[in-house]
């Protein structure tokens, strides 16, 4: 995947990881097939962008949200590197320039990749709460307490 990732970070994509692999990044171990990317959804610019650089691995366009129909919520692609999931809104999280702008940089093979941050990371998963989703929530509860424990003793 560090392959598409890169490529997007060359053509100046806006993307934040969410869902499974924020997770891994926050530590909790855990397994998934998929990326999930939330991206800004009114984004045109951005949007082409994502086309003409994964021109050879979508089977169709990704394109903006529809609020009277509901499609194009998330897209799903299957790459040659993997499953790649594109989200338009998250449950939980403002904006995508505020979630942009808090967002954390972790390496990923070599490959410079925004996260969400904890905070968000934690009121999405809250927001969604699904039944797979209560290990999450528990371990990021206990992560945020265990910083803020230690921020206080500082």
């Amino acid at each position: 995947m560090e392959v598409l990732l890169k490529r997007l970070n060359d053509a100046g994509v806006r993307y934040v990881v969410i869902g499974g692999q924020a997770m891994l990044q926050e530590g909790m171990p855990r397994f998934t097939l998929d990326w999930d990317l939330f991206i800004p959804p009114r984004d045109s610019m951005n949007f082409a962008k994502i086309n003409e650089t994964l021109a050879d691995e979508l089977d169709m366009e990704l394109v903006p949200f529809d609020p009277k129909s509901g499609e194009g919520f998330i897209q799903t692609y299957q790459t040659r590197h993997g499953i790649i999931q594109f989200h338009q809104a998250l449950p939980g999280l403002p904006e995508f320039d505020l979630v942009e702008s808090r967002s954390v940089i972790h390496d990923y093979r070599g490959v410079p990749v925004k996260y969400l941050c904890l905070d968000d990371l934690l009121s999405s998963k809250i927001a969604i709460s699904r039944d797979k989703d209560s290990d999450d929530i528990l371990f990021l509860r206990m992560k945020k307490a265990a910083e803020n424990k230690q921020n206080q003793t500082r």
